[in-house]
């Protein structure tokens, strides 16, 4: 693989030997793509819609971490550390991506985990952790749990500390994962120069932990794009907020600017970007009716291209955008969709877990005990159906969607029955 340095660098050549970053992604510039068939469906007039590929962005894992993760893991290596801590939800992608890349890497990983609402997405996740060599912790409250990874560093202190999300926290931590997509809004200009997009009036991006957020908003500033960053909240307030959003973003800057006085000295203000909020649901991670039917709606047009879309990031994200293009006043406009979610298929490392959770500390047997999300465990489907069956283990749990069943039909009735129960959908 051909090693290339940030096109941050590149702009700012005395950034190279003041911030660190190692090599990550193997897919980039990611592709971007224009998505006709749902212009088609909501009717744009004049409008278009594209998507940003980051889910493609890595061999084996894309999304939106890895980009943070080169200045992140660049820095801990930096300080020559030997493993990683990080903290996320039970089925959090940024754990999964903690743990690919610290093996990748050669280091050790710890993760600790707080609980989310028991999805099938959840149950993958915990025996992907298990699976890259990751060690679990658990808490059920989060400052518990944030007091529990203090204490492992303070014995452990050869390990790096990333915040949840590769994020600043309350306005603590290093800023330097923003770096990340301050890097991908020169990725976009320089698309953007050559024709492949015409510059965007709207980007829509999750906001998880506010650093992606934050990195395009910053950068697409410095670029002096006239893009707006909308921002989608999909968890709690006191993560996403517009006030989390602008210190991330001016952390950022400063650390720009220190090792660089070239970099604009800006500031990034509440009407840099937008925030929108009601889309979120009752909690972090709870699936809504509108984001489960917006995922199933563009996943029906346009998901030949090979992207995936989860219910937790994108597709509130997604729809948060639909309704924005579904406004008469915004129908002219030309609006990307940033896809942070990962869309390489991980059913071959599963297949390998044989999805033994007994692997697991035993207090994480109960999120599999509690409740059934595959079809075999409910008809007791014979190996060689289930183990040769596009179903099994894979990402998307409700088998209709993408097999025809060949057991007897009262069985594969059963399972739809129940399955298609299992997870209760909410208004937003």
């Amino acid at each position: 693989m051909e090693t290339r340095k940030p096109l941050l660098f590149e702009m700012y050549p005395a950034l190279e030997k003041k911030v660190p970053w190692v090599p990550i992604l193997t897919k980039i510039p990611t592709d971007i793509e224009r998505l006709s068939n749902l212009e088609s469906y909501i009717d744009l007039t004049g409008g278009e819609i594209y998507i940003k590929r980051d889910d493609k962005d890595h061999h084996v894992y894309g999304g939106n971490k890895l980009r943070k993760f080169e200045f992140i893991f660049g820095r801990a290596l930096q300080k020559k550390r030997k493993g990683m801590i990080t903290i996320g939800g039970i089925g959090s992608n940024h754990c999964l991506a903690c743990a690919i890349i610290s093996k990748e890497l050669n280091l050790k990983c710890d993760l600790f985990l707080f609980p989310q609402p028991l999805t099938w997405h959840v149950q993958r996740s915990l025996l992907l952790y298990d699976y890259f060599n990751a060690k679990l912790h658990f808490n059920k409250k989060f400052i518990g749990l944030a007091l529990k990874a203090i204490v492992f560093k303070i014995f452990n202190p050869k390990y790096y500390a990333m915040l949840p999300g590769g994020s600043i926290l309350f306005g603590l931590g290093s800023p330097i994962g923003t770096l990340g997509f301050i890097n991908a809004a020169i990725e976009l200009k320089q698309q953007i120069d050559n024709g492949i997009i015409k510059e965007p009036d709207v980007i829509f991006v999750a906001g998880g932990s506010c650093g992606t957020a934050a990195g395009l908003i910053t950068g697409c500033k410095i670029l002096k794009l006239k893009t707006k960053v909308y921002v989608v909240a999909v968890s709690m307030d006191w993560v996403v907020n517009s006030s989390a959003i602008a210190k991330n973003a001016n952390k950022a800057l400063r650390y720009l600017r220190k090792g660089d006085k070239s970099v604009p000295d800006i500031r990034i203000t509440e009407e840099d970007f937008k925030l929108v909020r009601g889309y979120l649901g009752s909690d972090y991670g709870v699936k809504t009716k509108k984001g489960q039917a917006t995922v199933d709606k563009v996943m029906e047009l346009e998901g030949k291209k090979g992207f995936k879309l989860d219910t937790t990031y994108t597709g509130k994200t997604l729809a948060a955008m639909l309704d924005f293009l579904n406004n008469n006043d915004n129908k002219n406009k030309i609006v990307l969709f940033w896809n942070t979610y990962n869309s390489n298929d991980l059913t071959k490392y599963l297949n390998e877990t044989k999805f033994d959770y007994n692997r697991l500390p035993k207090k994480f047997h109960r999120f599999y005990q509690e409740k059934y999300f595959q079809c075999w465990q409910i008809t007791n489907c014979p190996d060689h159906i289930r183990y040769d069956c596009p179903a099994y283990l894979n990402h998307e749990y409700r088998f209709w969607k993408i097999v025809d069943c060949k057991l007897e039909p009262i069985k594969s009735q059963k399972a739809m029955n129940l399955l298609s129960n299992a997870i209760k959908l909410e208004d937003c």
